[in-house]
């Protein structure tokens, strides 16, 4: 993926960095000579890098990966050009997931360390000014913004702000779903060539609660069909399913309320599903043999969760289970009663 590019601030530290995308291995420090050198190597390397082992096994196992994909996307171009910017410099946000962590957001840091760590703006602008340097935002084709969450702060529109002509430029956002955008986002989304909106919804009601503390399921929920009535007809919505060996089982139920009440974006496709791998403390791999089977016997061998499972080794879950102890009293949650079909598959 020569053509596109992600930058971040790991978490509230004053450090950019930046890589081929979000699934690369490693955060690379930028700085504009060390930038252009590595960039180089991205254009022209013939295969994978060492930071490429995800899709890297997605493609020795099932033939297609991430890579495969926006290769098959991103038009013939000059290798110079940028056509996809993801941008992951602001991770304020309001929910502290219990797979995620302090890198993602300001919550989780608040947690952690007991007091808010949020960017200050002046950094955030300062690493702003800094890509405008070395990238000319006006010749991106295709924005992605992450978080954190990314509708809480403006950062994002400090970008879209000086897109001279969006009419030719896609959106990306990957969101919690629980901030509605406000007039001026809604106003400056309407003008862009599509907006495809990412909600990650891992659960419904007490499980979604749980994945996504503190944030509530009714609310959520509410937005969702918010954006389902009123969205503009260049807007499309994906969900984004994180799967953990806690919510795995419970896929089919949040499947069941999606086709009810979610099963068509404003420009009148379908909205897709994508499950993603949990790592870090809650990982995939931290699912029990026997939990696998079920989940084979439930969801089909052939579903992209049975696949993910099929990659994957079998991991001890002691290091997850105590991270999940750990939180539960301080969250005053207990995640054996909340996901019980899954946790009959784990030792007490």
């Amino acid at each position: 993926m020569s053509n596109a590019l992600s930058f971040r601030i790991p978490g509230d530290l004053n450090s950019l960095t930046f890589n081929p995308c979000c699934l690369y291995d490693d955060y690379l420090p930028f700085h504009p000579a060390y930038f252009e050198k590595e960039r180089k190597k991205f254009i022209e390397t013939t295969n994978f890098l060492p930071g490429c082992s995800k899709c890297e096994l997605k493609e020795k196992t099932h033939g297609l990966s991430q890579r495969t994909i926006f290769n098959s996307r991103i038009p013939e171009m000059d290798n110079s050009s940028i056509w996809k910017l993801e941008i992951v410099l602001d991770t304020t946000c309001n929910a502290a997931c219990i797979q995620c962590g302090i890198l993602q957001s300001s919550l989780w840091r608040k947690q952690v360390y007991g007091e808010e760590h949020i960017q200050p703006k002046s950094q955030i602008d300062d690493k702003l000014e800094r890509l405008k340097e070395s990238i000319d935002f006006n010749t991106v084709k295709d924005f992605h913004f992450w978080g954190g969450e990314p509708l809480v702060t403006d950062t994002h529109l400090k970008i879209l702000r000086e897109i001279s002509d969006p009419s030719d430029v896609d959106l990306e956002y990957s969101t919690n779903g629980s901030v509605f955008p406000d007039k001026e986002t809604w106003e400056i989304w309407s003008k862009f060539k599509r907006v495809k909106i990412n909600f990650s919804l891992d659960g419904m009601y007490d499980q979604f609660y749980y994945m996504r503390w503190p944030l509530r399921w009714e609310k959520v929920s509410k937005n969702l069909e918010k954006f389902r009535d009123e969205g503009r007809p260049n807007f499309r919505y994906h969900v984004n399913f994180c799967a953990t060996p806690l919510n795995i089982l419970y896929i089919p139920e949040l499947g069941e309320w999606l086709d009810t009440n979610f099963s068509i974006s404003s420009n009148g496709t379908k909205v897709n599903y994508n499950f993603i791998r949990s790592e870090g403390m809650v990982d995939i791999a931290c699912t029990p043999m026997s939990l696998r089977e079920e989940v084979w016997k439930l969801l089909g061998e052939t579903h992209d969760v049975s696949n993910i499972l099929k990659e994957v080794p079998v991991i001890d879950p002691a290091r997850m289970i105590e991270h999940l102890e750990h939180w539960d009293p301080i969250r005053k949650l207990n995640w054996r009663e909340t996901f019980d079909r899954s946790a009959c598959h784990f030792k007490d």
